[in-house]
């Protein structure tokens, strides 16, 4: 137990050394130091190297830390050899926080709350004490609005006065706030998804629905549908181009069947994927067919083949992603011919990608058609 005496400046020197305002700051700046230290046992030659005094002074404030309780020799490691003489090894005592208030106010938490685990751990209530407190009010008086839906932040917002916390801890939440028999669905949130960035072309009554992973490739292709009133994409009469925005059109499963019924109040469009020939892409395309079941999810794979074909100047980029492929090559290999396979798999196994930005606006121009040939 920490003595509740403190080495007072008066009695940190002795009466031949002369207690400077440098020598003072520099003894603070070691305690706070050694408070902040990560481990349980600091090394003496990391309390002596980080101050900027004498050893001897240095020597007399290790011995106050020591008599107040602050530090405690570690005698296996050993004197130093020098004079005075020191340990090699300390073990910080660090004081033992009174937790009794916590206590209290544990016990009054609404029964949601695992009052067993906060008393084993007061730590974790105090980390969080003021979220935990809005929530437990909440469930206290007015959880009958858990009865009507609100979108997440509408919700966080209501709860705890702040509207993005409950999104920043969806995926955690069982393990942010302690609860039993209480859930992030008993909230009762539905989500909000980013709108689609799309253009439904005027002219067309009947078409399928393209989406397309790069904004430069969507713009270049809505500049081609407006103006030159060429809604026929490489054979494929696109009445809507949807920009999928890299992942976004993967954030939550049935995202498209929902936009083809409740936008385009429709339920029998394919839906076409066009993106990078890399990875990524892969993955993006694969993964939309996986969350939409329900929906016919197709390659554009004309585009791909005229991708592939397009002659370069130069070698293809690097792939921006190193890390190990998610992507199922075999099922998506299987939509190209033996030579294009083969093509796609040397590409890739030499870290290169092909941006879908290799066809430009003249390329794609000349690959799309007028209203009067759907």
């Amino acid at each position: 137990m920490r003595k509740s005496t403190d080495c007072n400046v008066s009695r940190l020197y002795s009466d031949t050394i002369r207690v400077s305002k440098n020598i003072l700051e520099d003894h603070m700046k070691s305690r706070i130091y050694i408070e902040n230290y990560p481990k349980k046992i600091i090394e003496l030659s990391e309390i002596i190297n980080q101050s900027k005094n004498s050893y001897e002074e240095m020597a007399e404030t290790i011995r106050c830390y020591v008599e107040e309780g602050f530090l405690l020799p570690v005698k296996s490691s050993g004197l130093n050899g020098r004079r005075p003489a020191l340990y090699n090894k300390y073990k910080i005592l660090k004081p033992e926080k009174d937790h009794r208030e916590s206590f209290e106010k544990i016990k009054l938490l609404h029964g949601r709350f695992d009052h067993q685990y906060y008393l084993t751990h007061p730590e974790q209530y105090e980390r969080i004490s003021e979220e935990i407190e809005e929530l437990s009010s909440f469930l206290w008086s007015r959880s009958e609005e858990l009865l009507e839906p609100m979108s997440i932040n509408e919700r966080s917002f209501s709860i705890f006065g702040k509207e993005k916390l409950l999104k920043s801890i969806e995926n955690q939440f069982s393990s942010y706030f302690r609860m039993q028999g209480f859930s992030f669905e008993d909230l009762h949130t539905y989500p909000t998804p980013e709108p689609f960035f799309e253009y439904i072309h005027p002219s067309l009554k009947e078409g399928q629905i393209l989406i397309v992973e790069n904004k430069d490739t969507w713009y270049t292709l809505r500049k081609i549908m407006r103006e030159e009133n060429k809604p026929v994409v490489f054979g494929i009469p696109v009445k809507v181009l949807l920009y999928g925005e890299g992942k976004k059109i993967t954030r939550q499963s049935g995202r498209l069947r929902e936009y083809m019924e409740e936008v385009l109040g429709e339920h029998q469009n394919d839906f076409y994927y066009f993106g990078d020939l890399d990875y990524e892409g892969i993955s993006i395309y694969q993964e939309a067919k996986e969350k939409n079941p329900e929906v016919n999810v197709k390659l554009l794979l004309k585009a791909y083949e005229a991708m592939l074909e397009e002659k370069l100047q130069k070698a293809y980029p690097e792939t921006r992603d190193h890390r190990t492929p998610r992507a199922d090559l075999e099922g998506f290999l299987a939509n190209f011919s033996e030579e294009h396979q083969k093509k796609i798999l040397q590409i890739l196994e030499k870290g290169r990608y092909i941006p879908q930005e290799i066809l430009n606006w003249s390329l794609l121009k000349s690959k799309m058609k007028g209203i009067e040939h759907v």
